[in-house]
């Protein structure tokens, strides 16, 4: 019965990421904070325009958040999306520190990525889950022109 489990978490991994791209689409302002009793409160975390500012630099934003997720509310998911605002097709490489819980333990997790966006689209950078939210995470996303 174990491969049924897997497939089915596997389609529900891939149907939350549809949504949370979605909800990055859609969502301008801070997300509502849970219920004291309830599970911890969506954080998020908007920066634009993230640049080196020098001449031919490209343009891009970067918007990135915590999801409560699961069957029980008790996943958390963190997710990076790259905006392209530039003219040409960009390449973004991002680096990811944080804190992910395994059994109660918090251990360190550091991971790169890297992504092509086209002008005017947005990709996701990549989607963490299990990460300590208490704990934070940083990134640092850097852009360069490929066309």
């Amino acid at each position: 019965m174990r491969i049924p489990n897997l497939l089915l978490r596997g389609c529900w991994l891939g149907a939350l990421a549809l949504s949370v791209v979605a909800v990055a689409d859609n969502d301008h302002g801070p997300a509502p904070a849970a219920s004291s009793s309830g599970p911890i409160p969506t954080r998020r975390i908007a920066d634009s325009g993230q640049t080196a500012g020098g001449p031919g630099e490209p343009r891009y934003g970067v918007d990135a958040s915590w999801v409560i997720a699961g069957y029980n509310d008790d996943e958390v998911i963190y997710s990076i999306i790259i905006t392209n605002q530039d003219p040409r097709i960009i390449r973004c490489s991002t680096l990811l520190s944080g804190y992910y819980l395994e059994n109660g333990t918090r251990h360190s997790v550091s991971d790169r990525q890297g992504v092509t966006i086209f002008p005017g689209k947005q990709s996701s950078a990549g989607r963490w889950v299990g990460m300590d939210q208490t704990a934070g995470a940083t990134y640092k996303v850097t852009c360069r022109a490929v066309s």
